[in-house]
Parts: C-alpha cells; sequence; structure tokens
C-alpha cells in the first residue's frame, strides 16, 4: 500500500536522511524507531508532502506521490498527525474536526461519530475551545483530525510526546483499535518498549 524506496531527503542543513526504504502493507502496523535526530521527523514529512525529496519513490496503492503537495497527498488517501498536534486553537473541537473533513473524502457525519466513538472524551469537549484542552485531549483531536479525511494510511509522528503515562494508554488504545479495524498505519515513536508491544514490524 505504501512504498518507499530509496528516499533522500533534508530538512534544514543538518536534519538529512538517505537511503530510506520501506513497505507497509494494506491493515499493517510498522513503526520507525530511532534516537532524536535520526531523521525520523524528516522521512514523515517527505512521505505527507511538506517536504520535496531529493531522491527516491513514494507510492500509495501504486501512485506515485513524492511530488505532490500537502493537501494533494491527503485527498490521495494518506493522513499526517505531526508531532506538536497543530490543532486550531480557536476553533472548538467539532469544527477542527469539520474543517479537516473537507480536505479529505468521506461522510462527514460518519467520520465525525467514528472519532467521537474513538475517543469519548472529544465528544464530552466537543464545544470546547481547541487551545484551552490539555495536551493529551489535543493529541486526541490531531488524531481525530487525521481520521476526518477517511485515509487508507495514517501516519503518526511521535503521539506519546510530553503525554502523562495515562494518558498514553488512552491514545495507545485508541491505535491498536484503529489498527484492529484494519487501519494501515506508519508510526515514528521514540519510545520503543510502547511502539514494539503494538506494531506488526
Amino acid at each position: 500500500m505504501l512504498s518507499v524506496t530509496g528516499l533522500k531527503a533534508s530538512y534544514g542543513a543538518i536534519r538529512a536522511v538517505s537511503g530510506i526504504d520501506i513497505e507497509v502493507a494494506k491493515g499493517a502496523f510498522v513503526a520507525i524507531l530511532g534516537a532524536n535526530g535520526a531523521g525520523k521527523s524528516t522521512t514523515l514529512r517527505s512521505i505527507a508532502g511538506i517536504h520535496r525529496p531529493i531522491t527516491g519513490a513514494i507510492r500509495l496503492e501504486g501512485e506515485e506521490i513524492g511530488r505532490l503537495r500537502l493537501h494533494q497527498v491527503v485527498r490521495r488517501g494518506l493522513a499526517f498527525v505531526p508531532e506538536g498536534r497543530m490543532v486550531v486553537a480557536p476553533l472548538s473541537v467539532e469544527d477542527n474536526l469539520r474543517l479537516s473533513a473537507f480536505a479529505g473524502r468521506g461522510n462527514q457525519a460518519a467520520l465525525l461519530a467514528r472519532v467521537y466513538d474513538l475517543f469519548p472524551r472529544l465528544a464530552e469537549r466537543r464545544w470546547q475551545t481547541a487551545g484551552l484542552m490539555s495536551g493529551g485531549e489535543q493529541q486526541m483531536l490531531a488524531i481525530g483530525r487525521a481520521l476526518m479525511t477517511a485515509p487508507a494510511m495514517l501516519v503518526l509522528d511521535e503521539p506519546s510526546m510530553g503525554l502523562a503515562p495515562a494518558i498514553v494508554d488512552i491514545v495507545f488504545d485508541a491505535i491498536v483499535a484503529l489498527h484492529k479495524s484494519g487501519q494501515s498505519i506508519l508510526l515514528v515513536e521514540q519510545n520503543a518498549a510502547i511502539a514494539l508491544s503494538v506494531c506488526d514490524h
């Protein structure tokens, strides 16, 4: 489903990667592990269309997406949850979710129901201003926003970063539930113990 071959990419003067090959089959859960500065986020940003790769091929369901822009990649079925969450702070939870649905390709009402089922806390706070939520709630919202695009491939960058252990458990329980439902997932995670306990490869 997602195939990355011979990827060479850079972000700034130092954050460069070269010779990256990744395969994520349909329904698979693959993790990329590594220390700070190893190039994990640069790799994901290149796959998601935020950075243009220098060389290499990135294919989603057989289609080359390596030269497409972020919104074009989303419409092809790849959703990226960046490190740092990036929710629209002045908007409510539900407005954040509905806004993201316009970039995707599914039924908005069905997708909204799916997100609220996965994260009941978001349903409870649906009219709360996103910028006033806790870090864990914002991480749930960031994942929910990605799901509102009805992705074939969900790409997550450090979803446990800065979260309390109890919230990490909630977030990863949801990620595992997504995988069990058939969602294809590519995960970057510094917490190797968590990643290795949930991923296929």
